[in-house]
């Protein structure tokens, strides 16, 4: 009767996780649609950051930092403190949830297929979003779709799958290739 119990119970928790799995992986792309049919001024943190930040003595410290990104040069000069600061939290969102849509993507995925089969294509559903998520942006005000952008999204998802490769390979991983 424990068995049997306990048996039910591993069921019940699989079955939970699996739906957790596809509401995550949803939530996360309904999440990307309406970020992207947002114009930039309202998603503008500009604001905030200025609020939290000293940005005379941050400013000082980065003043010598410049870079291209795509066609645009991002600099303390170009973009003052507040819009250099907000690059950054911008693209480091973006690499995230590319990471994480690339992890649930391969968690849903890998429930239907064996990993040679999951890696890949959830490495391809990944990009596919990056670039339709770029070109749903051009039509939206104020915003651009840019190339540079589908690389960074694309490094997120390549990312996040290589420290799946890793840790499948780890010493003393369990190993759960029944497909």
């Amino acid at each position: 009767m424990k068995a049997e119990h306990s048996r039910e119970r591993k069921k019940s928790v699989k079955t939970f996780m699996r739906l957790l799995d596809v509401l995550l992986l949803v939530a996360i792309l309904a999440g990307l649609y309406v970020s992207s049919s947002q114009p930039y001024y309202k998603q503008d943190m500009r604001g905030t950051i200025s609020r939290f930040i000293d940005e005379q003595a941050v400013g000082e410290r980065l003043k010598d930092v410049s870079f291209r990104y795509g066609k645009q040069e991002i600099s303390v000069e170009a973009s003052g403190i507040d819009g250099f600061i907000e690059f950054f939290l911008r693209k480091g969102t973006h690499f995230a949830t590319f990471a994480l849509l690339a992890l649930t993507g391969y968690r849903v995925l890998r429930r239907f297929a064996p990993f040679a089969v999951a890696l890949p294509w959830s490495a391809f559903l990944a990009l596919a979003v990056a670039v339709l998520d770029e070109w749903h942006q051009t039509f939206t005000p104020d915003r651009t779709g840019q190339v540079a952008d589908v690389v960074l999204d694309a490094s997120g998802a390549c990312t996040m799958l290589l420290l799946i490769v890793l840790a499948r390979a780890w010493p003393g991983q369990k190993r759960r290739d029944k497909r």
